[in-house]
Parts: structure tokens; sequence; C-alpha cells
């Protein structure tokens, strides 16, 4: 098991320095040492501090992986809530998907917690890695966690443990403060932080039928160690990854090599006497200071000027590049095309959607672990709401997936609707309806009247 801890995710805790978390607490995460360097790298890479970043800065590929995911699902998903209670904290929670589906993407996944503050239900989202996790149950659920929280205040840094574990029906809590002296951890009351002083150290939720805490999880194989600890979509393609950033540094700094420049004497830049006496010579714009590199001379060398303007290779430098982000794709199943170019590959119509089906593979998943997890936190909030006399334990939702519109091949998809409108089995109003993206009200206004059809028994009599 993971002992030494040396930081997490968000730099909470540069704080382990000699001791390890069950050193301080007595308790036992659920990480081994190489799935703690999976999610440290994973953390990392997501923030722009992957080792090799300051030489070689994010090229963009998980960006690119993330935003192609939150793009389908966001626009895919729709969320009805039938209980005013929880509805606020349920359509914030689904306002925010994209920030779940980039945890699920890369760095495995995420907690949501629901929380009672301010006279509201609310909740907070916390990844991999600022939580750490202590058991599941059999199918995979999270019955056990530590979150984990930094807390500053002018000179003064403490660290909060929570550690969550659900049994017998039972969701408890327990919270333990540390703190932080000259990075070492020495436990404290929570009165000596005056945002934890008026927490409770022990409650229970008592007769639930789930956790309290809710983990929106990657379900692909861990590969790393084995156990149920989620892992992310881009595990297993770090080195791919650290290879594109190190790629696009390489084509980045023969640009910048492959500048025009100017070599000429010193001496003919010097300002000359004129007739008159005034002098005169060459203003140096900012633009010339760029091209122009003024080095010794004597003025007598025919040779006074020289160009410099290599021949870049970009072509093949970006087809290398391309070739990266294709063994990125391969490796991650996320379908040729989803962060490398298609034009510079030729593929078959066959092979395009292929690639298109793959990406869509992992969107299901997410999607579907997104549908499950949606019901649990809204389980959780209508029993918090009930609890805090907000309103009802009712926790009816449902979730809609509409993928028509993002799947198809839109120029086929428009074709088809065309011929489905003049054979008269679908209204105007339902084309501006599926590619405008107009509400029904909206696009039957848009949509002009038809005019009406002669009738051939007026003589105009």
């Amino acid at each position: 098991m993971f002992e030494r801890i040396k930081g997490l995710f968000m730099n909470i805790l540069d704080l382990f320095r000699t001791y390890s978390i069950k050193d301080i607490t007595g308790i036992d995460t659920n990480l081994t040492d190489e799935m703690y360097n999976s999610i440290k790298l994973w953390g990392e890479m997501m923030s722009g501090n992957a080792p090799w970043n300051e030489k070689a800065p994010p090229c963009g590929v998980l960006d690119q992986i993330a935003g192609r995911l939150d793009m389908l699902v966001s626009r895919e998903i729709g969320l009805e809530v039938n209980n005013p209670a929880i509805q606020p904290a349920m359509e914030h929670i689904n306002a925010n998907v994209d920030k779940i589906v980039d945890y699920i993407a890369l760095l495995g996944g995420c907690i949501v917690r629901p929380i009672y503050s301010n006279n509201k239900l609310q909740y907070e989202t916390l990844p991999l890695g600022n939580y750490l996790p202590i058991s599941y149950d059999f199918d995979g659920t999270l019955t056990g966690a530590l979150i984990l929280k930094q807390i500053n205040i002018s000179n003064k840094k403490w660290l909060l443990v929570e550690e969550h574990r659900f049994e017998n029906k039972t969701h408890t809590v327990s919270c333990s403060l540390y703190r932080n002296i000259n990075g070492y951890l020495s436990k404290t009351s929570l009165a000596d932080c005056p945002q934890t002083a008026d927490l409770t150290p022990v409650y229970a939720w008592q007769n639930v039928n789930q956790p309290m805490i809710i983990e929106f999880r990657n379900h692909a194989v861990n590969k790393i160690d084995g156990s149920n600890t989620p892992v992310a979509i881009i595990a297993g393609a770090e080195d791919l990854i650290k290879a594109a950033d190190e790629q696009f540094e390489r084509m980045n700094w023969e640009q910048k090599g492959g500048e025009m420049r100017v070599f000429a004497d010193r001496d003919m830049f010097a300002k000359r006497t004129k007739r008159d006496g005034t002098t005169t010579g060459v203003k140096m714009t900012p633009e010339l200071n760029r091209l122009l590199v003024q080095v010794e001379g004597d003025g007598t060398s025919t040779g006074k000027i020289t160009q410099h303007a290599p021949k870049l290779r970009t072509t093949a430098q970006n087809e290398m590049l391309q070739q990266i982000f294709r063994r990125i794709e391969l490796t991650c199943n996320l379908g040729k095309g989803t962060i490398s170019d298609m034009e510079s590959v030729q593929q078959t119509a066959t092979q395009y959607n292929g690639g298109r089906a793959e990406l869509y593979a992992i969107v299901d998943k997410i999607e579907d672990e997104i549908e499950t997890k949606y019901q649990q936190c809204a389980n959780v909030l209508a029993h918090m709401a009930a609890a805090y006399q907000l309103g009802a334990n009712i926790a009816e939702i449902k979730v809609t997936w509409n993928n028509d519109a993002t799947r198809k091949d839109e120029t086929a998809a428009k074709q088809m609707a065309l011929q489905e409108i003049n054979a008269g089995v679908k209204a105007k109003w339902e084309y501006r309806k599926d590619f405008y993206g107009e509400e029904e009200a909206e696009a039957k206004a848009n949509t002009p009247e038809e005019p009406l059809a002669a009738d051939p028994f007026n003589f105009g009599v």
C-alpha cells in the first residue's frame, strides 16, 4: 500500500515530508505506490506541470480530448427534475457536467459531495487526488474515502481530513485537523482554525441506502494495480503525450530558428556627418531590429551583407506530430480524427465512420455513468431536503440524450430531412428545430407559412 505522500494533484500536500497519511491518521488508503504515482502524473499533466512541460509546454492534446468529450456530452444531455427542493442543485450539477467529464477523462474520476450550507442544498466536486479511496463495494461503489482540504489564513496553514465510510445503511463522517508548521503536520483541535471551529468532529447519516458521496468514474479496467481505483482515459498514453509535447516544441524551435535574418557590418549603420555638419544614420525600428543582426567589420569587404533564410521542414515535422497523435488515438481507443488532422491521411468513408464509432463508444460509457450517478445525487439531495425540512424526499428525475444531431453525418441528415419534408412526413419547422437548435415554438414562428394551393374549381367568376 502507498505509504509516503509527498504531494497531491492540487499541491494540497507538500506537507507529508516525514510521515505518511497512515502514520498521522491511522487510516490506510486504497492506493498502491504505482496508482498514486499515476494519479499524481495525470494531475500534473492536466495542470500543465508535467516533468517535461518546463522545456516542452503542452501542445493541447489533453484539452482536445476533454473538449471533444465535453462538447458531445453537453450537447446531448437533458435533465428534468420533479422535486423543486433539489432542482437548483441538480440543474447546477448538470450545467457543470463538463467538469465531471474532464475529471473522468483526464484523472479517472471525481466525487460529488452534496452539502447543506447557507440554508440551501449545494454540492462540491472533488477530483481524484483531492479524495483518496479507502474501500469499494463488490460492485465498484465507493464506500470509503478521505477528503483532504488545505486551509490558508494569513500565514497559517491547516489540513482538514474528512474520513467518509458507508456501512450497514449508515454514512459516517469523521473530521480531523492538522496544523502545518514548516511543512510538518501535527494534529490539533478543530477550534484551532476559524473555518473549522463549528464543525462536528463525528456525525452520521442513518438509514440511507447508499453513500452520501457519489463517485463519477471511468469504467476502463485498471491495468496499473488491478484495484477498483478508476484510471484516466489517457492511461497508457502518457509517454506518447510527452512525445507530442516535445515534437511540437521542436517544431516551434525550428520555426524560430528559421526566421529571416540579415547579417551586416556594424559600420554600415554608423552615423555619418553631412556637409552642413549634421549627422544622419539608419533608424532602427523594432521590425528592423528583429530582422537585422549587426556584426563587427571594417567595411572594406565586398560581402558586407549575408542573408539567413534556411528551408524549413514543416511538412515532415507536422507529419511526425500527426503520427504521434494517431498513436495516442489508437492507445486511448478514441478513434481517428479526434485529435489528429483528418486531412493528413487518406481514409475511406468506412474508416472515418469507424473512428467516429470508437469515439462515441467512449461517450456512451460516460453518458451511462452520468445517468446512473445523477440518480444517486438526486437520492442524496432528496434525503437531505427532507432532513432539513426543505421539501419531500422525492428523487424523481429524468435524464434524456438527444444524440441524433451530433452523431449523424450532418449533410446526409439534412438531405434526408428535406426528402421527408417533400414527401410530407416531416414539417419544415422540425428541420429548424433539428439543425438550427431552435425550440418548437421558435422554429414554428421562424418558418414561413405555406401559400394556399390554388382552387382548381375557382374560375374567377
